[in-house]
């Protein structure tokens, strides 16, 4: 008896047909995955900051040569003009130039502040509910009279816990100074203090920040 004729299945798809020539199937195109950059540590503004504590000495200086000129006009208040003007001259060109030299010293304050900002990654840039600070901003926001005074606090902060941060990826041993520039920003609010003290304490948190700094890049290259 002859079997009864099944029909063969239909082939798979991609399944090459009996009696025909082989073929290669063509490769899987693969997407290259980019790997995210990493944020590169420039090292610290350490001459801006040098420049900066040199210029405030000088406004010292100058500013106590400028109380001396005071006192001597206050003695004279009732000379003679002839006698009087040329100690008040000498108080405010001595007062003008004080002020003068910490202008500049502040404007080198700032070049420190941008670079040290920029040495955060990007996601800490933030100073209090404002997200994704540039260091152009930064700066500017530095220059608006008034505000700079709290813009500048609320940067130190920044710093301060954005370094902290870092800590957690980048390990490193030098304490971040955050108490220490914030009486270094409010001591440059008071009049005299800001002359006398508030560069002195600057000096002392930058210099601590700038050991973070390099203690981050000796991580990274490691």
């Amino acid at each position: 008896m002859r079997e009864p004729l099944v029909a063969a299945p239909p082939p798979l798809e991609g399944t090459p047909l009996p009696g025909a020539a082989p073929h290669l199937a063509p490769a899987p195109v693969l997407h290259a995955v980019e790997a995210p950059a990493l944020h590169r540590v420039l090292p610290p503004a350490e001459r801006a900051r040098r420049i900066a504590l040199g210029i405030s000495v000088v406004a010292i200086a100058f500013s106590l040569g400028c109380g001396f000129c005071g006192r001597r006009a206050f003695a004279l208040r009732e000379a003679a003009p002839d006698d009087l003007l040329p100690w008040v001259a000498g108080f405010l060109v001595l007062l003008l130039v004080a002020l003068l030299l910490r202008m500049a010293a502040a404007i080198c304050e700032i070049l420190w502040l941008e670079r040290t900002w920029s040495n955060l990654p990007e996601p800490l840039r933030k100073v209090g509910p404002i997200h994704d600070v540039s260091s152009a901003m930064a700066i500017a926001v530095s220059f608006l009279p008034g505000v700079a005074w709290v813009w500048k606090l609320g940067l130190v902060v920044a710093i301060a816990n954005g370094f902290e941060s870092v800590r957690a990826q980048v390990p490193f041993t030098a304490p971040v100074p955050k108490r220490l520039g914030m009486a270094a920003v409010i001591v440059g609010w008071i009049p005299g203090l800001n002359v006398y003290v508030a560069p002195f304490l600057w000096e002392m948190f930058a210099t601590r920040i700038d050991a973070c700094v390099r203690q981050i890049m000796a991580g990274e290259q490691a």
